[in-house]
């Protein structure tokens, strides 16, 4: 959809709706699936249920003014399936503030991401409903259209499960908001966001300063800067970027360029992917252009990780990548570009506006599930703002989908200035892909045709012209 049409939906579906009614870090690596320290209650293995308020990490008293019946399920449990994801690390010492407040005990199934996802949909398809609560990504419209998620709706509309005003769901980004409702797909909640990650510019201000470098607020000024880096440093490439397959990889940085361009996908859904379209093969064009004169050998296979670790260990000029790396990889003690790294705001074309992706996980619920009830009351307290501000200032979190902490002074002092206004001006502005119920599928086959022309396997044209007509075989098949 375009980006007027994603605003007319939010204005009149999206929170609203809820007055009428009444939303990267990806993956680790191995996990036994109980949780990762091996618990199934709190981040310590207890309940926490001891009555002591003093000892939990967020005072119940800053849920007392929720119109909420925080114990009518006093007594039952719940399952959540999640991947191993710095979101999880960041709530689990707060889990027993929950338990302590609702009574109900959490057990967590905590999976490396594409195993995670296996079990997710056999768990969803078969009827199984084993998770309460779940990790949900770019397939929640394939879940919806099956019939597999639970809408939100009927939770807001329950006056003893949730109260807008102590949720304020305005202070959610609009960008998270439009994802929890499948991309602009459905009317509904399909659940509710938990972190966001969005593009920025990350570069060495030292390589900068040695050649006279301005900060690039345009792509060409972006790609003259990377032609002085490779041309003038030996041993440094002057930008790299995600060229390997993979919804989540290439196409993830191209779909910002196109937009940016003023074109989109599905020029007339299902029938028009739009990927043949001129916007869209001079964006390819450009992005293969790019990493074949001033990326890494072998860019067509670079993931998202390796693009952070060619930055982290001091061998690129400046990268695109979503802004989380610059927190956490790019600017730890393990970061060879620590002290020298800054963030800008991803470019934009000569002329275009600044429309950079953003990727949001969100939480949700199963036809199925055994207690979706509790599952919403933790949907609803985890997300909140008591214990959304306490994640992202006191605990190890800093992707926030709430405005209210970027704009928080503890969590700009913890994160710094620079990261905090890049970020929060970008998300402001962020857009989400279109997520339809075939997107995995047919972004898949878009990004494979991406990965050949940035290999030089193929033209641009010859890429996307192909890529234009799988898309549409898959949705006319």
């Amino acid at each position: 959809m375009t980006n007027s049409n994603r605003r007319k939906f939010l204005k009149a579906t999206g929170v609203g709706l809820l007055g009428g009614l009444a939303g990267c870090t990806r993956g680790g690596d191995g996990s036994d699936g109980s949780g990762s320290d091996g618990s199934t209650g709190g981040s310590d293995g207890s309940t926490g249920t001891d009555g002591n308020d003093g000892d939990l990490a967020i005072p119940l008293s800053e849920y007392d003014s929720a119109d909420i019946d925080w114990q009518q399920y006093d007594g039952s449990s719940i399952n959540i399936g999640a991947v191993q994801h710095p979101w999880v690390d960041a709530i689990k010492p707060a889990i027993p503030v929950f338990e302590e407040l609702t009574g109900i005990t959490v057990n967590w199934n905590i999976l490396p991401e594409q195993q995670f996802r296996t079990k997710r949909q056999t768990d969803a398809s078969t009827g199984a409903g084993q998770f309460d609560v779940f990790f949900m990504d770019q397939v929640v419209n394939q879940f919806r259209e099956e019939g597999w998620l639970q809408p939100l709706d009927p939770y807001f509309n329950d006056g003893s499960l949730y109260d807008e005003n102590f949720y304020k769901p305005n202070d959610l980004f609009e960008a998270s908001r439009w994802q929890a409702h499948g991309g602009g797909y459905s009317d509904n909640w399909t659940g509710l966001p938990i972190t966001v990650e969005v593009q920025t510019q990350f570069y060495r201000q030292d390589l900068y300063d040695k050649h006279g470098l301005e900060v690039a607020e345009t792509w060409q000024q972006h790609r003259e800067n990377a032609k002085v880096i490779h041309e003038e440093e030996s041993d440094i490439v002057g930008t790299a970027g995600r060229g390997q397959k993979g919804y989540g990889m290439n196409i993830y940085i191209l779909n910002t360029l196109l937009r940016q361009k003023g074109t989109s996908l599905w020029s007339e859904f299902p029938t028009d992917s739009g990927l043949d379209t001129q916007g869209v093969i001079e964006a390819a064009e450009w992005y293969s252009k790019l990493l074949q004169d001033y990326g890494p050998d072998g860019a067509s296979s670079q993931t998202w990780s390796d693009v952070q670790a060619t930055m982290a260990e001091g061998r690129a000029g400046h990268i695109v990548a979503d802004a989380n790396m610059f927190w956490g990889g790019l600017t730890n003690d393990e970061s060879s570009v620590a002290d020298t790294v800054r963030i800008a705001k991803v470019p934009k074309p000569e002329g275009g506006s600044l429309s950079p992706n953003a990727f949001n996980w969100q939480i949700s619920t199963s036809k199925n599930a055994q207690n979706s009830e509790q599952g919403f009351l933790f949907m609803l307290w985890a997300t909140s703002p008591p214990t959304d501000l306490w994640m992202n200032t006191e605990s190890s979190g800093v992707f926030s989908v709430r405005q209210s902490v970027w704009e928080n002074d503890d969590y700009r002092s913890k994160v710094g200035e620079d990261y905090a206004q890049v970020s929060l001006e970008s998300l402001q502005e962020a857009a989400p892909d279109p997520f339809d119920r075939k997107y995995p599928q047919w972004g898949q086959r878009y990004s494979e045709e991406l990965q050949r022309a940035i290999a030089g396997q193929k033209s641009a044209e010859d890429a996307m012209t192909q890529a234009a007509s799988v898309a549409e075989d898959i949705y006319s098949g």
